[in-house]
């Protein structure tokens, strides 16, 4: 876990900087990230990060477009060290995957030590500010966790009768907010570029939800029309059966990936113990994988062996990517891991 002393380094490291450049995943945990510090010292510029974990091209980008004091890097995964050589200014990289040894960073990820805690990156920068827990609480439950600080919670309504994650995100209102937030971090760079600055500027999760302003009739507009695409694919993939406690449901490109939701939502609805939703891309197979009964991550990362692809994640929720021409060969490797665990 992070420590007082840790929190309070990364508050600092905020409240020095001038003109900080937020990079930030492009799901609820990453964006809730970035929003919370903008908020916080209202300066600053969000990037949504949606390349590959091994692409640097992006953030060597838009460092020499800001010119930033500062950069902080918020629930990403990857960052190589060659790229953080190239940086030039401090680095404060937030993160809650699995470790890695970089050098010249200001490295902070609570799954490092002897006792490794995934909490999300949404759960830490709260501790940083303290403020917008409301906000703080969709990228936290968006990422399966139901903090300690819940019953400050101050609109309990949202959330009635639901005390877990499945329950909060698929039987509450709360719920949809989270998947607000998902949704319109998907489409063309202009309205997601436009759909953040928005967010940075709602006060209730009641603008959103009951499109009580100019500002949240914007969002929920946007929300809606992105959710029909997602409520098509979801109701063909019900469709698939499971196999040999597998459910797989691969569909071809779409202007919009929603694997991560798609697999989110399966996970609680099919009886499978292996959830597997692919995204064919170019020469590419995009993947996500959860499980709420065997750990997800060693069978992927066996999985992958003399595979062309790559890919990581937490324990029971994990993303990949693989070439076309091995996805069959991939898939039967996650078979056989699978019926290991049996």
């Amino acid at each position: 876990m992070l420590t007082d002393q840790q929190i309070k380094e990364i508050r600092e490291h905020l409240e020095k900087s001038k003109n900080p450049l937020f990079f930030f995943d492009d799901d609820p945990d990453g964006l809730v990230a970035f929003l919370l510090l903008k908020k916080k010292v209202k300066r600053g510029k969000g990037i949504c990060v949606k390349a590959s974990p091994m692409s640097e091209s992006i953030y060597l980008t838009k460092i020499r477009e800001n010119k930033p004091d500062r950069v902080f890097i918020l629930d990403r995964p990857v960052l190589n060290q060659e790229l953080i050589d190239k940086i030039k200014v401090p680095i404060v990289w937030i993160d809650h995957h699995t470790p890695l040894q970089r050098e010249n960073v200001n490295y902070f990820n609570p799954m490092k030590g002897d006792k490794p805690d995934n909490r999300p990156t949404s759960y830490w920068c709260y501790r940083v500010v303290l403020e917008n827990l409301w906000v703080a609480l969709i990228g936290i439950i968006g990422d399966w966790y139901v903090p300690e600080f819940m019953d400050k919670f101050e609109y309990k309504e949202l959330i009635e009768g639901a005390d877990n994650p499945p329950d909060i995100l698929f039987k509450s209102r709360f719920g949809i907010l989270v998947k607000v937030y998902s949704f319109v971090l998907k489409g063309q760079t202009s309205d997601v570029k436009k759909s953040i600055k928005i967010l940075s500027e709602i006060e209730s999760p009641y603008e959103i939800l009951d499109q009580t302003t100019e500002r949240g009739k914007f969002i929920w507009k946007r929300f809606e029309k992105i959710n029909k695409e997602y409520e098509n694919l979801l109701n063909k993939a019900f469709e698939i059966p499971v196999e040999d406690s597998l459910y797989l449901f691969k569909y071809p490109s779409t202007r919009m990936s929603f694997t991560g939701a798609l697999a989110n939502e399966l996970l609680c609805k099919v009886d499978a113990k292996l959830i597997i939703i692919a995204r064919e891309k170019g020469e590419d197979v995009r993947l996500s994988l959860r499980s709420s009964k065997v750990k997800v991550l060693p069978m992927l990362r066996k999985a992958l062996e003399g595979i062309d692809g790559y890919g990581g994640g937490h324990e029971y929720a994990c993303g990949s990517s693989v070439k076309r021409h091995d996805f069959e060969r991939f898939i039967e490797n996650l078979k056989s891991e699978l019926k290991k665990s049996s």
